[in-house]
């Protein structure tokens, strides 16, 4: 991701953490602050939902793949299945972006799959999951890279 314009900003990042620990707190007062029933915050949340996907399917997840790890050269991703899920499952909620002003609850579902990528795909534990987003809002602040 070195000089790479990321798809996304800093701003969304923070909301979808935000939002996440909202969720996990069960502060249904914040997550109304972050999350209206508008269209538009539909696809704000979906975004966000997006950028954290981002940064941990590519600084986290793919880093850590056994192939990524043994400098392996399979030629093209394509003949490396985990790349392919990940870059997958990425994809997929980038296109819920589009989809999010028509069903407000794919959010929801983004929000949802975020969750299963920190806990399935990270090593994180759920309990440790509040720990995790504190690390991820910090590192965001402190990149200048936005």
């Amino acid at each position: 991701m070195n000089g790479e314009v990321r798809p996304y900003t800093k701003d969304e990042v923070l909301h979808a953490v935000a939002l996440i620990q909202a969720h996990l707190a069960e502060d249904e007062e914040a997550v109304r602050a972050l999350q209206d029933e508008s269209e538009e915050s539909a696809r704000q949340c979906a975004r966000a939902m997006f950028a954290l996907a981002h940064i941990i399917v590519f600084g986290q997840i793919i880093p850590e793949m056994w192939v990524i790890k043994k400098n392996l050269d399979f030629g093209h991703t394509s003949h490396v299945p985990e790349l392919n899920l990940a870059i997958h499952v990425l994809k997929r909620m980038e296109e819920r972006v589009g989809l999010a002003h028509v069903h407000p609850v794919v959010g929801a579902l983004s929000a949802g799959d975020v969750m299963d990528l920190i806990v399935q795909c990270t090593g994180t534990r759920m309990e440790e999951v509040p720990g995790f987003l504190d690390s991820v809002r910090e590192r965001t602040l402190r990149s200048a890279e936005f």
